[in-house]
């Protein structure tokens, strides 16, 4: 997996996705057919990658961040040119995503389909349920209801024009 230019290697990629579904380095290691301490120095350098990939995000898209979750892949910033919250995720099945908080007019933006099923899979890779009006939500609420759960506040989606 590539974060496009995230770059963790597949292996990597693989130890990633385990440590998101458990903590336990051990269990990491049998899984893989391992060593602990393996485990452990490989996500010392997965750790260091997505740190850098997170400040690469942050200043290609002049952001402030307020909250990063290396574990989860998920950054809440603002974006002060915009006035608005935002958060920044790393998965596997999109690589890195700026999702910035606004309403705005999805409905009519030829990006609309293409953010909903980033997000859909974003939930799916999260193991976020997602009830079949959640599924219809614009993507902007749709993302909200995805990272609610990695977010220090309480976010109000403001409207944009």
């Amino acid at each position: 997996m590539s974060f496009r230019g995230g770059y963790l290697t597949p292996r990597e990629t693989e130890i990633w996705s385990l440590r998101r579904r458990t903590p336990n380095q051990s269990e990491i290691a049998r899984a893989l057919g391992v060593t602990r301490q393996a485990v452990h120095i490989s996500l010392g350098i997965i750790t260091g990658k997505m740190e850098q990939t997170f400040q690469e995000c942050l200043d290609a898209n002049n952001l402030h961040p307020r909250k990063i979750n290396l574990v989860e892949g998920v950054m809440e910033a603002y974006s002060p040119a915009y006035q608005l919250p935002v958060i920044v995720s790393l998965s596997v099945a999109n690589g890195l995503r700026v999702w910035y908080l606004y309403e705005g007019r999805c409905n009519r933006c030829d990006l609309e389909r293409g953010c909903r099923r980033a997000l859909l899979g974003e939930a799916q890779e999260r193991g976020v349920e997602l009830g079949p009006e959640e599924v219809r939500l614009e993507p902007t609420r749709l993302a909200l209801k995805i990272f609610s759960r990695y977010l220090t506040e309480e976010h109000t989606v403001e409207k944009k024009e």
